[in-house]
């Protein structure tokens, strides 16, 4: 009876110690479960954020690389401007300018990502070999393109001045020919009667005998009021108009460079009929009776 007793005591005990067994082996198994799992997860999480990190990297690349082009066909540019052709040329200088400005801004943009893309790796749980140097060096590269672009503009805002200054000067000159030309293409004339243009100091009678009355020539005088007479384009006015039949012009000149016409009773009409020969004198004095 006691060996019977023994015997069930010890197949107890066995059972027992079989049923911990299984619980700490089925404890083993949910832990790696959950590690295994946890682990995937990671790897998952690692693989798209390797993945958004590259995307990222990919565009900042691809956005220095079209800024490097662009800003090599801006170099181009700029030398162009500095030619004598393209000293007026405002509408060239500001898009070249505008260009300077959108790559800049592009290259704060792309400062920006690699910005959030130093914090994203700051944070992430894990650490991916190379990221770090990889995000220095397009550090690095923006750095470089944005202190090209700096000295790019600064060699446009130089250029602009010195157009500034050579258009200046090309439109003092412009305009100072412009006046010399227009000094040179204007006649003046003044018309009226003898007694109107005697008492004005334009005319005078000289020569002749019984105090002039007899054989006496008309002539102008040589210090007369300019502020008197009329200016006239001499390339574009031919007709003039006059108040009064002509009588005579001063200073004479040749009857073949100009007519004089009776319009109608107190209405004339002078003709130029050769303007170069006929304004060699820049003075007209119209006699009118």
């Amino acid at each position: 009876m006691k060996t019977q007793l023994a015997a069930f005591a010890l197949c107890m005990l066995l059972v027992v110690g079989c049923n911990n067994d299984k619980e700490e082996l089925q404890k083993q198994l949910a832990d790696a479960q959950t590690a295994r799992t946890s682990l995937q997860q990671d790897i998952t999480d690692r693989d798209a954020y390797y993945e958004q990190v590259m995307k990222s990297v990919n565009e900042v690349y691809t956005d220095l690389e079209k800024a490097r082009i662009k800003e090599g066909e801006l170099k181009k540019k700029g030398a162009d401007l500095e030619g004598p052709a393209q000293y007026t040329n405002a509408q060239s200088r500001d898009k070249l300018i505008a260009n300077i400005n959108e790559i800049g801004s592009s290259l704060q943009e792309n400062r920006k990502k690699i910005a959030s893309l130093q914090v994203r790796m700051k944070n992430f749980k894990g650490q991916i070999a190379g990221l770090n140097s990889l995000i220095e060096n397009l550090k690095t590269s923006i750095q470089e393109r944005e202190t090209s672009i700096t000295q790019l503009q600064a060699k446009v805002e130089g250029l602009q001045a010195t157009m500034a200054e050579k258009t200046k000067v090309i439109e003092d000159r412009d305009m100072m020919i412009s006046d010399q030309q227009r000094t040179l293409n204007t006649g003046f004339y003044i018309v009226g009667t003898r007694d109107e243009l005697r008492k004005k100091g334009i005319i005078s009678d000289e020569g002749g005998f019984l105090w002039g009355l007899l054989g006496s020539t008309t002539i102008m005088n040589a210090n007369f009021d300019a502020s008197e007479f009329t200016p006239i384009d001499k390339t574009k006015d031919k007709t003039i108009k006059v108040d009064g039949r002509i009588a005579e012009i001063l200073p004479r000149r040749n009857a073949d460079l100009f007519a004089a016409t009776q319009k109608e009773e107190k209405l004339s009409e002078l003709t130029i009929m050769s303007p170069v020969r006929f304004w060699q004198e820049n003075y007209l004095v119209i006699v009118t009776d």
